[in-house]
Parts: C-alpha cells; sequence; structure tokens
C-alpha cells in the first residue's frame, strides 16, 4: 500500500547486441525508457528514415484491416437487401456465401512470444496481402467512380426517354428540331414564332419544337425564359437507348464491385496474423523511436531507464542472461530526478486507483492516499444509493460480467468497482431499509424518508471523520518532512474545534446539560483563537501578523464549507430513495386495474426503477469523486505524478505473453 520505489538503470553494450537488448527489455513490461546522459564523446541518432519506413508499413497494414471491416460492413449491407429481395421473389446479388467478420473486441487477444515471432517473420507475405487490398480498394474506387458518372448521365438522359427521334437529328434544310423539357408538367409552352410543338409521352413535360431556321434562336430565348432546358445531347442515338447502354455499363459495374468484395473477403482469413503484424510494427517503431534517446558511440551504446525496485533483480538477470558484453547498473533516484509513479495496493483497492489518476495521481515518494479514499468512496457510495435491491443487482451484474467475459484493465477495473461499491449499497439499503423502494420494510437504524434529519447528522458526521483524516494524514506528512511545530498548528485546533462543536451539540441536544455546552462553547472559542495565533505563526511584522490571524479566521469559512458539502450525501441518498418510493406509487395505480393490473405496472416498473439506478450511479460516482478530490485531498494531497510507463505497452490488438512456446 505505498508508491512502490524505483531503480535507474544505465546500461552499457555493444552495438552488436543493442537489438536483442531492446526486445528483452521492451518484452518484460518493466522497463521505462528516459533520455540517456550526452556523456563525453557520444552521439545520438537523427536519421528518422528506418522509423518513417516501419510507419508506412504499418499504415499499409492498417489500411488492409480498415478495409477488410469496410468489405464486410458492405457485404452485409448488399446481404440484408438479398434477404429482403429474395423475401419478395428477386435475386440476390451476392453470389457467394457471406460469414460477417467478428467484431466488438473488448480486449486485447493473448499471443504466445514464438506465434508472435512466426507472424513478424512472414511480414513480406503479409505485406503483400495489404498491397492485393490496396489494388482492390483502387479498382472499387474507380467502380464507384463510373458508376455515379452513369448514373449522372441516366439523370440528364431520363428526361428525353419519351422522345422517339435519335439527338442527331436537328431538322432539314429549312427548318430546325430543339428538343427541350420543363421540370413541370404545368407549363405550356406557346411559342410566339411560328413553330410547330409536339410533346412526347413520359413523367416529365418533354416536347419537340419545329421552327423555321430563322426563328430557332428566339425560339431557344423563350423556352429558356419560361422554364425549358434545350437538350445539349448529340448522336445518332435516342435517349432510351442511351439510358439502356447506361443501365447495362452500371450492372456490370455493380457485378465487378461484388466480385471485388468476394475477392477482397478472400482474404479475410489473414485478418488475424494482420492485427498481429500491426502490432509488430507498433513495438516496432516504440523500439525505433528510443533509438533517439540513446547515446551511442562508433561500437557502443547507452540505455537508461527506471524499473521497479522490487524488479531490479529479476531484470538484470534477463540481462545478464542475454549478453556478456554488457555493463549495467541499478541505483537509486538522485536528488532532482523525477521517477515515474508506481503504486502497489491489494486487489480490493486496486479499481480506487483510478479515480485518484483522474485528478493526479501521487508524485514518486508521496503518501499514497488510495487505500484511505477507498474505504470512504465505498461508504459515500453505498450511503448516496442505500438500496439492497439496486446494490445486489450491480454487484451481481459485475461479478457476472467479470466471470464470463474478459476486459482490458481499464474497463475491468472500472466494473470491479461498481461490483465492491454494490457491496456497500446492500448494507446501507439493510440500515435504512431500502429495498427497490418498497415501503414498509423495517430498517436496522433509520429510514430516510421517515427520520431525514438522522441521515442528514449521518452524513454530516461522516463528512467530519474524512475531514479530520485529511488534516491527520496533512500532520504526518509535516512530521516526515521534519516540521513538527508547522503540521501541530495546521490541524491541532481543527480538531479541537471539531471536537468543541460535538460538545457543544452534545450538551444542547441530547443531554441537555448547560456545562456541558459551556465546555463545548469555550472549546470552540479556543479554538478559533487558537487558529488566528496559528495564522500568526512563522509572519514578520504587525501587517504580516494580523494578516496571518485573518487568514486563520477564515479558514472556518473554508472548514463550514467543506462541512457543507457533505450535505450532498443526504441529498443523493433521499434522493434516490424518494424517486424508488414515487416510483413504486405509480406501479400500485396500475396493479389496481383488474387482469391486466400487474403485468402492466411490471412492464412500467423495470424501466423506471433501471433510470432510477443509473442515474443513482452516475451521481454517486461523479459526487462522491468530487468529494475526495476537493474536500479530501485538498487537505494533504499534492499528486502531479507520472504513471509508471513501461516499454511494450503501445500494442492495438494483441498482448505478448512472454516464456511461452507453442
Amino acid at each position: 500500500m505505498s508508491v512502490e520505489a524505483m531503480s535507474r538503470l544505465r546500461l552499457v553494450g555493444l552495438k552488436s547486441d543493442k537489438n536483442k537488448i531492446m526486445r528483452i527489455l521492451t518484452h518484460s513490461g518493466r522497463f521505462e525508457l528516459s533520455r540517456s546522459t550526452d556523456y563525453s564523446g557520444t552521439v545520438r541518432e537523427n536519421d528518422a528514415s528506418h522509423l518513417d519506413k516501419i510507419v508506412a508499413r504499418q499504415v499499409k497494414v492498417s489500411f488492409a484491416i480498415d478495409f477488410l471491416y469496410a468489405l464486410d460492413t458492405e457485404a452485409g449491407r448488399i446481404a440484408d437487401s438479398d434477404a429482403r429481395e429474395v423475401k419478395k421473389g428477386g435475386k440476390a446479388k451476392l453470389d457467394f456465401e457471406y460469414k460477417p467478420l467478428a467484431r466488438g473486441q473488448s480486449v486485447r487477444a493473448e499471443v504466445n512470444e514464438d506465434d508472435f515471432n512466426d507472424i513478424a517473420a512472414s511480414e513480406y507475405e503479409l505485406l503483400a496481402v495489404c498491397e492485393a487490398l490496396e489494388k482492390i480498394s483502387f479498382r472499387k474506387a474507380d467502380i464507384k467512380s463510373e458508376r455515379a458518372k452513369l448514373r449522372s448521365r441516366m439523370a440528364a438522359l431520363e428526361p428525353f426517354a419519351g422522345c422517339p427521334l435519335p439527338f442527331s437529328f436537328a431538322g432539314t434544310s429549312s427548318t430546325s428540331f430543339i428538343l427541350a423539357y420543363a421540370a413541370s408538367n404545368a407549363i405550356v409552352f406557346e411559342p410566339k414564332a411560328e413553330a410547330y410543338t409536339e410533346r412526347f409521352d413520359g413523367k416529365y413535360n418533354c416536347i419537340g419544337v419545329i421552327t423555321a431556321r430563322g426563328d430557332e434562336a428566339s425560339v431557344r430565348a423563350q423556352l429558356s425564359a419560361e422554364g425549358f432546358t434545350v437538350s445539349r445531347f448529340d448522336g445518332d442515338f435516342t435517349a432510351a437507348e442511351a439510358i439502356s447502354e447506361c443501365r447495362s455499363g452500371d450492372a456490370r459495374l455493380e457485378k465487378e464491385n461484388i466480385d471485388s468484395i468476394k475477392t477482397g473477403l478472400s482474404y479475410a482469413k489473414y485478418l488475424g496474423k494482420l492485427k498481429v503484424l500491426y502490432d509488430c510494427f507498433a513495438l516496432e517503431i516504440e523500439k525505433a523511436k528510443a533509438e533517439f534517446e540513446l547515446s551511442k558511440t562508433a561500437s557502443a551504446f547507452i540505455i537508461e531507464g527506471w524499473v521497479p525496485k522490487c524488479r531490479a533483480e529479476e531484470t538484470g538477470k534477463l540481462l545478464s542472461d542475454a549478453s556478456e558484453n554488457i555493463v549495467y547498473r541499478f541505483s537509486d533516484p538522485a536528488a532532482g530526478e523525477q521517477p515515474p509513479t508506481m503504486v502497489v495496493n491489494p486487489a480490493p483497492v486496486k479499481p480506487f486507483e483510478d479515480i485518484t489518476n483522474l485528478y493526479s495521481p501521487p508524485a514518486y515518494g508521496e503518501f499514497d492516499p488510495n487505500p484511505v479514499m477507498a474505504v470512504f468512496f465505498f461508504l459515500f457510495f453505498g450511503f448516496m444509493v442505500a438500496d439492497a435491491g439496486y446494490g445486489l443487482l450491480i454487484s451481481i451484474a459485475a461479478l457476472f460480467l467479470l466471470k464470463r467475459k474478459r476486459f482490458e484493465s481499464g474497463t475491468a477495473r472500472l466494473i470491479a468497482l461498481i461490483g465492491i461499491c454494490g457491496i456497500s449499497t446492500v448494507g446501507w439499503g439493510v440500515v435504512t431499509g431500502g429495498i427497490f423502494g418498497i415501503s414498509g420494510i423495517p430498517s436496522l437504524w433509520f429510514n430516510p424518508i421517515e427520520d431525514p434529519i438522522t441521515m442528514l447528522a449521518v452524513a454530516i458526521v461522516m463528512g467530519v471523520i474524512e475531514l479530520l483524516t485529511g488534516y491527520g494524514i496533512h500532520a504526518y506528512k509535516s512530521f516526515k518532512k521534519k516540521e513538527y511545530v508547522g503540521g501541530i498548528l495546521d490541524v491541532i485546533f481543527v480538531f479541537t474545534l471539531f471536537i468543541g462543536v460535538g460538545i457543544l451539540v452534545l450538551g444542547m441536544l441530547v443531554l441537555d446539560n448547560a456545562l456541558v455546552q459551556s465546555v463545548g462553547t469555550y472549546a470552540v472559542l479556543g479554538s478559533i483563537a487558537g487558529m488566528m495565533l496559528a495564522g500568526m505563526y512563522g509572519k514578520k511584522g504587525i501587517g504580516g501578523k494580523l494578516g496571518g490571524a485573518f487568514s486563520g479566521l477564515y479558514g472556518i469559512v473554508n472548514i463550514l464549507s467543506d462541512v457543507l458539502s457533505y450535505i450532498r450525501l443526504f441529498g443523493l441518498g433521499l434522493a434516490s430513495g424518494a424517486i424508488a418510493l414515487a416510483f413504486n406509487t405509480l406501479g400500485g395505480l396500475l396493479f389496481g386495474i383488474p387482469v391486466v393490473g400487474y403485468p402492466l405496472g411490471i412492464i412500467v416498473l423495470i424501466p423506471l426503477h433501471a433510470f432510477n439506478l443509473g442515474l443513482s450511479l452516475l451521481s454517486a460516482y461523479v459526487h462522491n469523486a468530487r468529494l475526495q478530490f476537493i474536500e479530501f485531498y485538498g487537505k494533504f494531497y499534492d499528486g502531479g505524478g507520472r504513471l509508471f510507463s513501461p516499454m511494450g505497452r503501445c500494442t492495438k490488438y494483441i498482448v505478448v505473453k512472454s516464456g511461452q512456446t507453442k
């Protein structure tokens, strides 16, 4: 339950062993690279061409993976359309058996090291697959473009489909033939010049106008002015013939597109290997980037980085077994160095680390607040939901999900966190008699609806306990720094203030004793005076001391504000129970309906309670985190750490399991 001590690794080796050493450190999962020192006589890598080549190959693989999924999506869409068409008695377009690709991978697959190396060795074969898919994608793009042109041409020809004359017909030696159409059938062309007009059958208002050649220009101008579009086509074919040709071409291209999908999906058998190769390149990119962090000479290289102290001996053995031509040393962090942070906590506390990390990881060497924060987060979460039925549901659901399916570590920790907090929710539900908001269930202590004052008091007391814990940790950190006087003055009067308030409340509300009330009053006044004097400590001059006294007095306002913040525990807990009770009341009205009442009530209540549960969980998580970040951590926590990020964890699709054989 602490921030793990780190050791700095410095290693010098021959260039011939560099790739082997980098591979061991990367696959160990326990080494974080840092920029090595610029020793005299060393240089750094400045040629990025190797890195660029690896990135280019990874981009090829990434495109191939995405393209296979795009083909799968397109094939699925066509298959759905085919199913509807066949149901109507039509014909399917796909001429092959379509099997959807597996999707929705929630966790990276585990690949043993031998299989990983075998796939990495088949790089050129898999890159040939990528190139084949790339060619298919280019052809598909051409097909799409050609089909778009054909459809655009058909759309332009469609208005003239009713005309039986070829577009090449332009009239006689003395007359002109003009073909035009209007978007609306309501438009009637009445030529001002002498002309003959013929309307052709069809869904468009298509007309042919025969007029004298001398009047052609005026007729064209009138047609344009009245909303007609004159044909610009030319050729010895009719519109219907051209449309038929376009449709034939579109059908041919559609068939070619289907064939390209079929050919492309035939490479789906390589999808798993392509994903492994993608991550192989990811690791190679990581190592290539690491080259810029190393110091080198003509024949040697220097690596520096961080290894958890508890794994230093094991890591050293791996390095020694790998090569005799290396020299390495583990050392403690030097003054001014900022090692990465790796916290070590028992399994029940691990899920709560993500809450702290949302705020800021602890700095190296700082007190790890997670075990203490986890207790309060656990209690507050259950208090704000306070329903045994809800808690049982979320705990069982979390356990079911974690047992039946593998998740990435972050998702798994979140599910585990909700499941653990479900236990607290069950406990508080039993204490308050809350089970799905059903009224009349006896409580072990108090019922929030019937006795809200007790619930408010419990919320404030829990808040005060957390605040005092925060002040206590602040004193502990001050003592570790040997700031004994400052540590005592910062917290002692805060403790006596709360003790005095407690005695005063006890004397007023419980014992009704004037003497106890007086003791509480004097304790409160003495604490206020003490806080003002503590604020003056270390200040110079009359102005500084007065300012310090005022600052100490103002601190009381902050303490009051902190205490009042914990009223949200009461408000959210009461709201959750009240909403559940209101929903049950609504359901009770439906239950009174003869015959269909109970089925209808249950159908209505399930989504309503699901909504209340979701809202309660979200509120409990967000407001709980807010209390920890501001009220609790604000008393002692510095943060500002950087999480330990070892090499070898940059993969997207797989996790390489070391030390396994096929």
